[in-house]
Parts: structure tokens; sequence; C-alpha cells
């Protein structure tokens, strides 16, 4: 079947500039301000922090092919600036051309100064597909063309991104300060329509929270709708309350825009309260799901690459949909020549190597890996050019050091840096080894190693018993989350991992996680040595809590000592933080590997087990999505059942190993 195809990553470019382009911040005119901007706001635009590249504007690819029987293929091209060429002769789009059994050669070139060129073939063998490749004199010569699963449709447009949208209306309408207060009942990322036969104008203040839509003075979303025609709607804005401070007679409702990614992953346990949270994490997913993975869908509504990571293994539980990684994993890179870090920061860029190597290992698409290989070494490359002559890393002056939101002490190379940087090269390593580049595999691998040994050697505290922040400086600052690292990755030994638990993580006066951004690896980290109670408690302590004070969608930060709207302010504003954030919804990744304990051993789930563990929300039972069905596992103190569509599966269970057989249902009791 043919597919929509371009230059690889301009589709990606493309819609990632416009994304990052469009994030406003509302401004408001004061009293004091010229008499006819008095009392009105105005949305501003706010650009990103970091360079944002555009598609390639022409391409060049081609297939080699012998057929055994006639075919006739003809090109659909989005620009006019396009030709098909068959064996060395031109035509036009739009032309149907013969061709008889035996080789042929099939190119198609195109130009598009406004986007990019996109082409759909039609035929048989030569159908547009990835099959076609990259012919030009650029760095890609020879990789497979782009394409999407969501443009197999000669009628689509790759121009205009495929949401889809369902009509949402208030769950409760009140009438508040002389105006009208709309509730809808969880948060939206949606398109607000107003209609009125009576006004031309009206305010629309949103707010993820009761108390930010109707503090009119600190509202971060402001809207004000002109209406034409009696109709007025809005692009897709974030919300869950739209105060219209005036009993005008309108008729408000909204459409929610998303991308039908079907939740293959399930979880249900006997605590309401994890079933709860499984459907809000989800459901924050869900919103955050667009072009690429976002951040959060009120604030910044841009791609950061740390976030991504963890939409990234969360999806693999959840959706499972390869589409989507792949698309914010080139949007990530960007285009030649690199000049800085993905988005400006170094440890995010780090992640986006550990990514890929994830993306192959569950999900056993090795054709991603060759498509994006040159982007990889790019990647690599440049991050050599910035390490210290010892080949460590150690901030440059232009360089974001982020990590988490949290206070390092930052005097010379941070070692939770070191971590991650080890384990990019580790990735890389894998990379470069399954596609044959072994003298790459080889010089990386014991580049990982390298490091992983001095950070044993440089960072180690023995009257601290654990890793510290910075071993020039001569404070012996610990965190929590280079000890995180060190056991997430198996970055040292077992007799240090124990020390780490005792002084580290179960040591109150170390400070503590407060976004479920580390939350994230400091459970997984705890789950993975055995501790899976330290995550329930943190199930309902942290998430839980936030549950408890309404949350709808998870959030980008929560500190459980604040109060009232305190818990809303970020970043020195008063509603700044992002109430729908997708670095929040770990608990499905967490409950589906550490619960349900499903697994692949092998790359693409070639060989996978399924190790549940009693948790203390009693029985459970879920689905855990994978490249070729979904495998059910159902726990209780009386039992466990497995079914799964896939071969080469082993239940460990009370400490015994259990051949899963293939679509049938292995029942044991205990």
């Amino acid at each position: 079947m043919a597919k929509w195809i371009w230059h690889p990553g301009s589709f990606e470019l493309y819609h990632s500039m416009l994304l990052h382009n469009r994030r406003t911040r509302t401004r408001r005119y004061k009293k004091d301000t010229p008499s006819d901007r008095q009392g009105q706001t105005r949305s501003l635009y706010y650009p990103p922090m970091w360079r944002v590249d555009g598609p390639s504007h022409n391409a060049c690819l081609e297939k080699t092919a012998e057929i055994f029987e006639p075919e006739v293929v003809e090109l659909f091209s989005n620009t006019k600036c396009a030709s098909i060429i068959v064996d060395g002769m031109y035509y036009n789009v739009g032309t149907k051309i013969k061709l008889n059994e035996g080789k042929h050669t099939v190119r198609v070139e195109g130009f598009k100064a406004e986007s990019f060129p996109a082409f759909y073939v039609t035929g048989n063998v030569f159908a547009s597909s990835r099959d076609y490749k990259v012919v030009s004199h650029d760095e890609k010569n020879g990789v497979s063309a782009g394409e999407s699963e969501l443009y197999t449709k000669q009628s689509d447009n790759v121009e205009v991104f495929k949401f889809s949208y369902k009509r949402v209306e208030p769950t409760n309408v009140t009438k508040l300060n002389g105006g009208v207060l709309y509730d809808f009942g969880r948060e939206q990322f949606a398109k607000i329509k107003v209609k009125s036969k009576i006004v031309d104008s009206v305010t629309l203040y949103l707010g993820e929270s009761y108390e930010e839509a109707t503090d009119t003075d600190f509202t971060h979303i402001v809207l004000n709708a002109e209406l034409k025609n009696g109709c007025y709607e809005s692009s897709a804005s974030a919300f869950r309350y739209i105060f219209v401070p005036c009993q005008k007679e309108i008729e408000l409702s909204a459409r929610l825009e998303y991308l039908p990614i079907k939740n293959r992953g399930s979880f249900r346990c006997d605590d309401p309260l994890i079933n709860k949270l499984w459907d809000v994490c989800a459901y924050t997913m869900l919103l955050n799901s667009r072009e690429g993975f976002f951040d959060g869908i009120k604030r910044d509504r841009w791609i950061w690459s740390g976030d991504a990571y963890q939409s990234y293994i969360v999806n693999y539980y959840l959706g499972f949909d390869k589409d989507i990684v792949k698309r914010t994993i080139r949007a990530l890179r960007g285009a030649d020549p690199i000049k800085k870090h993905i988005n400006t920061i170094t440890d995010y860029t780090f992640f986006w190597l550990i990514s890929i190597w994830d993306y192959y290992f569950y999900t056993g698409d090795k054709d991603f890996l060759e498509d994006i290989y040159v982007d990889i070494k790019a990647v690599l490359t440049f991050i050599e050019g910035r390490l210290s002559s010892d080949g460590m890393f150690e901030r440059k002056p232009d360089d974001w050091v982020f990590m988490d939101w949290s206070t390092f002490d930052s005097d010379g190379p941070i070692c939770a840096e070191q971590m991650v940087l080890a384990k990019a090269y580790e990735s890389v390593s894998k990379i470069a080894e399954l596609l044959g580049d072994n003298d790459l595999s080889d010089r990386t691998r014991k580049q990982s190693e390298y490091i992983v040994k001095q950070v044993n050697k440089l960072y180690w505290s023995k009257e601290k018993g654990a890793f510290v922040d910075s071993y020039r400086s001569g404070k012996e600052n610990v965190t929590r989350h280079a000890n995180i690292l060190a056991i997430l990755f198996g970055y040292t030994s077992k007799i240090r991992e124990k020390s780490i638990i005792k002084n580290v993580i179960y040591n109150d006066k170390i400070t503590p996680i407060t976004t479920p951004y580390f939350e994230f690896y400091e459970l997984d980290s705890m789950c993975k040595i055995g501790d899976t109670e330290y995550m329930t408690d943190m199930l309902n302590s942290y998430w839980g809590k936030m549950l408890s004070l309404g949350a709808t969608t998870i959030w980008e930060e929560f500190d459980p000592t604040k109060n009232g709207i305190e818990h809303y302010e970020m970043y020195g504003g008063k509603y700044e933080k992002s109430l729908c954030h997708a670095w929040g919804a770990s608990p499905i990744y967490l409950l589906g590997k550490y619960a349900l304990g499903v697994r692949p051993t092998k790359a693409g789930y070639e060989e996978y087990e399924v190790r549940p563990q009693k948790m203390a929300f009693g029985s459970f039972e879920g689905r855990v999505p994978t490249p070729k069905g979904e495998i059910y596992v159902k726990f209780s103190d009386t039992g466990c059942e497995v079914l799964s569509p896939l071969d080469n599966g082993t239940l460990i269970i009370k400490g015994k190993e259990y051949k899963i057989p293939r679509n049938q249902r292995l029942k044991i009791k205990f």
C-alpha cells in the first residue's frame, strides 16, 4: 500500500517548527496605558530558547527493483515543482506510466519553499514507501524515505497534522461575581466554541484550576473572542474552567483535540485509588500525545527531550505507538549543523541517545536505527567535541545542566551528568554493534566503562557512604540524583548500593525529590532492587495526595508541604505550574513492569519474562502491549494467570520458572 513519503525528517521538522512557535503569553494593559487599551489583554508571541530548524525544501528519492508483471505508476505531490523520472525519462505529476516486466528505476524529485515536498506514487512494487532511498549530495544519501502511518491516503494533506476531535460540554455552569463560570469536569486541550445572537465579542479567562480561571488579574490564558456571524472558535488551549466576566447570552462548548491512540495497556486492582491514578495518568498521556510528546499542554506546549524520554517508556506500557516516538526523536534532533545541545540541555542530549536504543529494545524496529544512524553519529561527534580533555563532561558557558529542579554542587563536573553520559555511550555502543559498526561499538563501550570507573573512583565518599555531586569543591554535597542513577544503571557495586539505600534513599536529611520527573527514576531504581513497597508507598503519599487535592491530570511538580494556591506557583508566577505534565505518568510503567512484571529480555519481545509481585493493593490484573499483541496477567493470593500471543516467554513466580505457551492460558495455583 502506498504512503506519502518525503526527505527523512522533513515532516517532523516542519510540524515541530509550527508547534514550537505557537506559544504566547498574556499581556494586560493597566489603567495608565493609552485609553484605547485600558483593561485589555493581548497574546504576545513567546519563542523557544533554542534554534528551531525547518524542513528540507527539496527532495530526491529513488527506488530500483525488478518486476515480473506489468504495472502502472503515477505520481501525486503537494507541490507543482515535482517530477517522476522513470529509467531516466522525466514525466509530469499525474502522468500514468506503464512499466513492463524487468528492472526499472523510479525517481521522484520536488521542491517546496513554503514547507517541504512530499510524494505519493501509486503502483504495486513501486508504490511509495520507505523502500525509496535518498539520492542527493547531503549526508543522508542512501537513507530510507520518511513516512508516517497517519498519511496513507492520496487525499491526505501532509502539511496539516491529523488530529481527531470530540465535542465536550461543561459539566457545571455557575453564576459568579457578575459573570459565569463553566466547569468542564476535568482538564481539556480543546478548541473553544462560542455562539451568540446578541454579542460581537466576549472575554474568556481559562484556568486549569478554579482559582486561576476566576483570578482575572493573573489568569495565564485569556482569549478575546471576536464573533463573526455569531460564532467564534479558538485554537486548542488548556483548561478545565472558563470564566466569562459578564452574564451575556452565549452558548459555550469545546472540541477536544487529540490523537486516537488506543490504550492497549490496562491495570485494575483492589485499591480504587490506584485504579483512579492509572486512569488519570493515561488521560495525561492522551492530552500530551500530539505532533510529538509535549511536556505539558498549558504553558510550554513544546517537545523537551528529557520529558519525552519518560513518555516513550510509559508509551511502551500504554499505547505502544511507534510512530509518535519516532516523530518526537526526529523533531528533537533538528537539522545540521549542531551548534548546541538538544533544548540547550546537556543531559537531554544524552537521554536522546539512550532513548533510541530503548526504542529498539521494546519494538525490535531495526529499520529506524538504520534510518537515523547518521544523526546518532553526528550527535555523538557534537558531544565529544565539548568534553574535557579527560573525556568527562564539564559544563560549558552556554550549556544548561538541568537533571532536575534541585540544587546541586556544580563546582566542576557534576556526578549525575557523568552517569547519564556513560549510559549514552553504552547505548551508542549497542546500536553500533547491531548495525555492524564494530569500531564505533568498541570505542564507545570502552568510553562508557572508563567514565563509570572514574565516577566510582572520584565521586564516592566513604564518609557519606554515597556519591557526591562534585569531587573538586570538597563540600561532599549529597543529592539523591546521582545515587539513584548509579542503582538504576547498575554502575556501582552491590555493597555500595546497600550503602546508598541506607544513607540516601531512606535518609530524610537528604533533600527529597519533588518532581514526578525524577520520582520516575527513584521508584524505577528501588523496584529494580526489589523494594516495591517503596513504590506503592509513593503512589499513595505523593500521587495519591495530588489526586486528593482534585488533580484530574498529573502536575509538573508537587510538594506535599504546600497549601492552597501555593500548589499552582512555579517559575515566579502565580499559576505558571503545568497541571497536566506528561512526565508525571510513570505509574503506568511502574505498575506494568513491576506489578504485572512484564518486560522484554530480548529486543522486540523475541524473548520476555513475566515476574508479577505481590503488592500492597491486593489482587490485580492488566495487559501490557507488545509488537505482536497484549500480554494479560492476573495475580491474587491464590494464584496467577498469564495469557500471551507470543512465543519464548517465561513466568517467574515464587522462585520457580514456567514456560508460557502461546495463546494458551497458563494458570498457577499457590
